[in-house]
């Protein structure tokens, strides 16, 4: 018999590992640490378990039952949330990552429920995969699973169908699946996913969901193992502030309004449109066709202010557009605020003059582009701007902010190699 499938497993296993010894090099003394569930997240039990033996002083709370006996037979001491509500690492596995915003589809094992309440009270979630995992949009490998309640199953998966999914009941060694609360799971094909935090929502307005494994914004770092070793990705919130504010700026036309909705879509962070915040004067000026002066604008560029300043206080991210064309005008909305980033949409009079014949409904006219662009003080280096140039899709330009935004660190070459010679020798 071929041993052709073995040595593949062995290799895929290999590059777990040796992605689950770098996620747990992150726990430290005292901390306390969520236990993931599922094949990947059990090589992090297992060295868990020997940093344990080692001396490394932790508490563990496991997201299944399956994690719960792993943990205790290997000595890891377990606590609740009764103990403690909020959790220092959660260390997990992932069915589909989504390149650039680290989004995941989890819950193929089962556990998603308990897996999204561990992940909504840690401060940080790791997650460990071989490079097998790494999509450019979730969907396009793996199923949606969705846990609902058992009363209703039938109504429940109907609903899921309406929102575009096709909608297939586990079964398991034919048997309806059952997952550690009680519930079931619907395994739910929605294709491509463009814009996951929609769908999310829309996926919790459905009456007897329990869940669903749209793990949006939350993970930082992932540790991804492939042949070449393997690599730590920092999300968008990895951050000289965090979380991030990003300020969408460039002349009218540049398409501000649409790739900060794409960005929402994709990241999930909350997404005020600037314009909305112009007093009604100002408008009045722009319908008008007169060009706004510093004074008219000074008003305007204070309630964006006032807006990060809500989100910082919050703690949350956020995206919001602004022309902000002058220095000063950016000195006003960003400050030394740590927290906020400037995306610099740059593009030519034609382009913009393009854009804007399309713009139906909107109060700023045509007309007024030249006097943007004679107000535009383009941002200097100092100001650490991101620029990207507007001559592609919305979709591609989100790509390249999302890139820049986080970050991506070999932590060691041929780890995966090296773990993987070690289980031959074994």
């Amino acid at each position: 018999m071929s041993t052709a499938p073995s040595s593949a497993r062995a290799e895929v296993n290999a590059r777990k590992r040796a992605a689950a010894e770098a996620a747990v090099q992150m726990v430290e003394n005292d901390m306390v640490v969520g236990l993931g569930s599922g094949s990947t997240a059990a090589f992090a039990v297992e060295a868990l378990a020997r940093r344990h033996r080692q001396g490394l002083r932790f508490v563990g709370i496991p997201t299944s039952q399956n994690t719960a006996t792993q943990a205790m037979a290997a000595g890891i001491p377990l606590t609740s949330f009764g103990e403690h509500r909020q959790i220092d690492l959660t260390i997990d596995g992932a069915d589909e990552v989504e390149r650039g915003t680290l989004n995941l589809i989890k819950g193929l094992g089962g556990a998603l429920l308990r897996e999204k309440i561990v992940a909504a009270a840690s401060h940080r979630l790791a997650i460990i995969v071989d490079g097998s995992k790494m999509v450019d949009r979730l969907g396009v490998r793996t199923p949606l699973p969705v846990e609902v309640v058992a009363f209703g199953l039938e109504v429940t998966g109907e609903s899921l169908e309406v929102l575009g999914a096709s909608a297939r009941a586990r079964i398991v060694s034919d048997r309806p699946f059952v997952t550690d609360n009680g519930n079931r799971i619907f395994d739910c094909d929605f294709g491509r996913i463009n814009d996951p935090a929609r769908l999310e929502e829309r996926i919790r307005r459905v009456v007897g969901v329990v869940e669903n494994g749209l793990f949006i914004g939350r993970a930082d770092p992932v540790f991804v193992a492939d042949a070449a070793g393997v690599h730590r990705l920092d999300s968008a919130r990895a951050h000289r502030g965090t979380p991030p504010i990003l300020v969408v700026m460039g002349v009218s036309g540049s398409g501000k309004s649409t790739i900060a909705e794409e960005l929402s879509g994709r990241l999930g962070w909350p997404f005020e449109e600037g314009d909305s915040l112009h007093p009604a004067a100002n408008v009045a000026k722009m319908h008008a066709g007169i060009p706004l002066t510093d004074a008219d604008r000074l008003p305007w560029l204070e309630r964006v202010a006032a807006w990060i300043d809500g989100q910082r206080a919050k703690r949350e991210p956020g995206i919001i557009t602004c022309s902000a064309l002058k220095r000063a005008y950016r000195q006003t909305v960003i400050g030394d605020r740590p927290q906020v980033r400037l995306v610099y949409l740059r593009g030519g009079r034609d382009l913009m003059t393009e854009h804007l014949s399309g713009r139906h409904g909107h109060f700023f006219p045509p007309e007024l582009l030249r006097s943007q662009i004679d107000t535009l003080e383009e941002p200097e280096p100092s100001e650490e701007p991101m620029t990207v140039d507007v001559d592609a899709s919305a979709a591609q330009i989100a790509d390249t902010i999302i890139r820049l935004l986080g970050r991506s660190v070999t932590v060691s070459e041929g780890a995966a190699a090296q773990h993987s010679e070690t289980a031959r020798t074994l």
